[in-house]
């Protein structure tokens, strides 16, 4: 019985974005934006505006993050795929969505490498070659940079549209970093950072903290950035820095890194902590020993756009978990495409690309190759270079009059690769079995459903027994960044966990004399307390949440050094060392070493002192207003003056809270006409009247507005609040009294998401008390218990608070070191 498949193909044109295939496109986008720029900047154009950033741009964007019958196409695209690839595509439509036979492979490669090549000549290199002529720089980043199937769906290979930019860019969203259970999140900023040291980027530029959400704090900020930083990203660039926050503006991708944000006081903190990081981490090359295959051949070969396969799932799968676990088991890497491994230079068993060499290739699965890309990896194996494979092999060239690659493939990996995805396609086995093949060069691989499938252990066995490590590290937690720079070996070491790591133990294969580069202080302390053994210089280090240690080695040998030591040591000479011990140890010793001798130490422990505890009650003030917050609303149509009154009963209006106002009616109107009076009203009560009391005008979204305050109409329009240009602040206290009083605003509607946005905001010197259902306005306070102070007057404070204390310092403390021991979550601390 034949089955027949009826395809219906349909060409849409999508009004809000521009044909990125085709160059008129890009020219009149850049006529419409980067002329008119360089027009009005005048002679700054090129020094204060150095360049201009692309954000997200696509192939296409229409449902494009969904599976869908959609591919990305032009009005030309028959034209342009027939002078890229000498056939017409049109009988061959079919192969795109379903299997036509043995040619289904070659045409789907075909044509997205003709959107690829394409694409990266009528948008990236044009715009790079008018940025290049009118003296800018080229950045910017790609849309969904994270997973393999994306990149096939809307953008294609990466590598090339990176290659063009002058400042290789990337952006990472979220309160969230890459971790085991989302390893994509790692994917981007590693395609990134192996395109800047393939292509000579010397920055990489990351678009950070966008959706970080208005309660990220700076210790955030520094956990996401630590860990951009340690994935290769050297130039922090903060998502947005908002002119405004009115109403509907602090939800578009919050929150606001500017004077808006709670943490704007402490803000030096942080940018001189990432300027630190920014310069070090600049410049001279990247170390690493892997290599791993970017295999998006073999993605697009088995790409459909309406559905997911078992063969593109394991091959995206397995290479986020490659990414993961290789960053966890402290093998760091660069990927590579096949153009970049192919166009690589072999020199005694390493893969150089630029300035960096590589003695390990790993290959995700694949199930087609390039001809040219499989004889760099034969000739790399004679050379005495080791190849890893995991669970599908290739069994397919492309961009080859002739194929044989079920042949070679078997020669080379000792493994059939026809029968390895029939054993596949069957379930495969349950367990990662590892075939090893040995010449001059090592050849192992991976069978099974995955390395994803619980292969994590073989992999690290196969990885030890193919080189040694430049670092290890004791936790999966840390990771680490080698940079070779003037001379120096700087490694820089992150905690990507918010727990404490501490005792982590850390070899270097590059054994020098050891410093701690601090880039919170910027100050530089040698490392005395170490071990060499075995050629490797081995230390530990402790790690709070979220921090980073810089471990720079110089190029001497290892000199005078405590080996071993229950102290932290502070100075060092040849006859004392001088340090403190953290737990009252009754001895305290240390084995001072040099070359081949060393000398042990010993003195009597001091014990430690109990610790002091301040005040449970301390004085306690506010830098900024307290503030209450108002969200239920009471809601009706049609204009009445008397709706204003405290007395009237509005008992049957609608009960609403911020937002639209129409998506809140019980029921849709006969007519959705157009402007609509609404008027709302809220209660508040107050013990006392605070003598600052104000409310903020936030999100009054309407044509105008009118507010009144016990009945009474509030002329003023209000003045610039300090939380935010835009947002006025009008003084109320006047108008209050104490007990209950009442708020009414009467709002003209001009569409259907107008009404009051936001929660209204009182703000004054006061404090609150729980009543009813909300809370009461009382007088100040003036002490607080130590704990959370949202459940002693402030619960809806953000800002900062100060505490003042008197301590006794017995006689008995004075001469040592005293720390402050303060818990206060992601609080910033500061100490006077």
């Amino acid at each position: 019985m034949v089955k027949w498949l009826l395809l219906y193909l349909l060409e849409k044109e999508v009004a809000y974005y521009i044909d990125t295939l085709n160059r008129e496109s890009t020219n009149r986008f850049l006529e419409l934006t980067h002329e008119r720029y360089k027009a009005a900047v005048g002679k700054d154009f090129g020094g204060t505006v150095p360049g201009f950033y692309t954000d997200e741009p696509a192939m296409h964007y229409y449902h494009v993050g969904i599976d869908n019958f959609v591919i990305p196409w032009s009005s030309r695209m028959f034209k342009i795929f027939r002078g890229r690839r000498g056939y017409d595509l049109r009988p061959h439509l079919p192969a795109l969505y379903a299997n036509m036979g043995e040619k289904t492979a070659q045409i789907r490669y075909d044509f997205w490498r003709t959107l690829t090549e394409q694409y990266c000549e009528t948008y990236y290199k044009r715009i790079h070659d008018w940025c290049e002529e009118n003296g800018v720089i080229f950045t910017g980043h790609l849309l969904f940079e994270e997973w393999l199937r994306l990149h096939a769906r809307c953008e294609g290979n990466l590598f090339k549209y990176l290659q063009q930019m002058h400042l290789i860019g990337v952006d990472h969203l979220y309160p969230k970093i890459g971790t085991e259970q989302e390893p994509d999140q790692h994917v981007a900023l590693k395609i990134a950072s192996s395109a800047a040291h393939h292509f000579g980027s010397t920055r990489l530029l990351c678009e950070s903290m966008g959706g970080s959400y208005w309660d990220c704090t700076l210790e955030r900020m520094k956990w996401i950035a630590n860990w951009e930083y340690v994935l290769g990203v050297n130039l922090f660039n903060n998502h947005g820095y908002h002119y405004t926050i009115e109403g509907e503006r602090k939800r578009d991708w919050p929150p606001s890194q500017f004077y808006h944000h709670t943490w704007w006081d402490y803000y030096p903190q942080f940018t001189t902590y990432m300027a630190r990081l920014s310069h070090i981490l600049s410049g001279g090359r990247h170390v690493a020993k892997l290599l791993v295959l970017y295999p998006l051949t073999s993605i697009w070969t088995n790409y459909v756009p309406q559905q997911r396969n078992a063969i593109g799932n394991l091959i995206e799968g397995d290479f986020n978990f490659l990414t993961d676990a290789l960053l966890r088991l402290h093998y760091d890497f660069d990927f590579a495409d096949e153009d970049t491994l192919a166009a690589a230079a072999l020199e005694k068993g390493m893969i150089k690309i630029r300035d960096e060499q590589f003695s390990v290739l790993i290959l995700p699965p694949v199930t087609h190759l390039k001809r040219q890309t499989f004889e760099m990896i034969q000739r790399f194996v004679k050379q005495g270079g080791t190849v890893i494979a995991d669970t599908l092999l290739p069994y397919e060239f492309l961009e080859s009059e002739q194929d044989g690659a079920v042949k070679q493939v078997s020669k080379l990996f000792g493994a059939d690769p026809l029968k390895v995805l029939e054993e596949f396609n069957n379930g495969g086995s349950s367990k990662v079995k590892v075939l090893r093949k040995e010449g001059k060069g090592k050849v192992y691989f991976f069978k099974g459903k995955g390395l994803s499938h619980g292969g994590k252990k073989e992999l690290q066995r196969v990885l030890e027994a193919s080189l040694k490590p430049d670092v290890t590290l004791s936790s999966e937690d840390v990771f680490y960044l080698h940079r070779r720079k003037d001379g120096y070996d700087i490694y820089f070491l992150v905690n990507t966990s918010q727990e404490v790591r501490n005792g982590v133990k850390v070899t270097f294969e590059q054994a020098g004399r050891p410093e701690l580069w601090d880039a919170n202080t910027g100050a530089i302390t040698p490392l005395h307390t170490y071990d060499v053994s075995k050629g490797r210089l081995a230390l530990t280090l402790d790690f709070p949440p979220a921090e980073s240690r810089i471990v720079v080695m110089t190029s001497e040998a290892p000199g005078l050094h405590v080996s071993e030591s229950n102290l932290v040591v502070e100075t060092l000479d040849a006859s004392a060392v001088t340090g403190y011990a953290q737990n009252g140890e009754k001895e305290v010793y240390a084995r001072i070493a040099t070359g081949k001798r060393s000398t042990s130490l010993r003195k009597k422990g001091k014990r430690a002192l109990k610790p002091l505890l301040l005040s449970a009650e301390m004085e306690f003030t506010t830098v900024h207003d307290n503030a209450l917050l108002l969200s239920n609303w009471k809601m009706t149509m049609g204009d009445n003056r008397e709706h204003a009154s405290p007395e009237y009963d509005d008992g049957a209006w609608l009960d609403v809270t911020g937002g639209a106002w129409e998506t809140q009616l019980k029921e849709e109107r006969d007519v959705a006409s157009y402007p609509v009076t609404l008027w709302y009203r809220t209660r508040f009560e107050a013990a006392v009247v605070p003598s600052n009391l104000r409310v903020l005008v936030d999100g009054f979204s309407g044509t105008q507005y009118t507010l009144f305050i016990n009945g009474t109409e509030v002329a003023d329009k209000g003045r610039r609040s300090r939380l935010d240009a835009e947002i006025k602040e009008i003084d109320i206290a006047s108008m209050v009294h104490p007990g209950v009083n009442s708020i009414a605003i009467r709002l003209e509607a001009g569409r259907r998401t107008a009404g009051i946005l936001d929660l209204l905001k009182l703000v004054g010197d006061f404090a609150l008390e729980p009543a009813g259902s909300g809370y009461r306005i009382i007088a100040p306070k003036k002490r607080l218990h130590a704990g959370d102070w949202t459940k002693q007057g402030f619960p809806f404070f953000s800002g900062t608070g100060v505490y003042k204390t008197e301590v006794v310092l017995p006689a008995s403390y004075a001469g040592g070191k005293i720390y402050i021991e303060a818990h206060g979550g992601q609080d910033v601390h500061g100490v006077r």
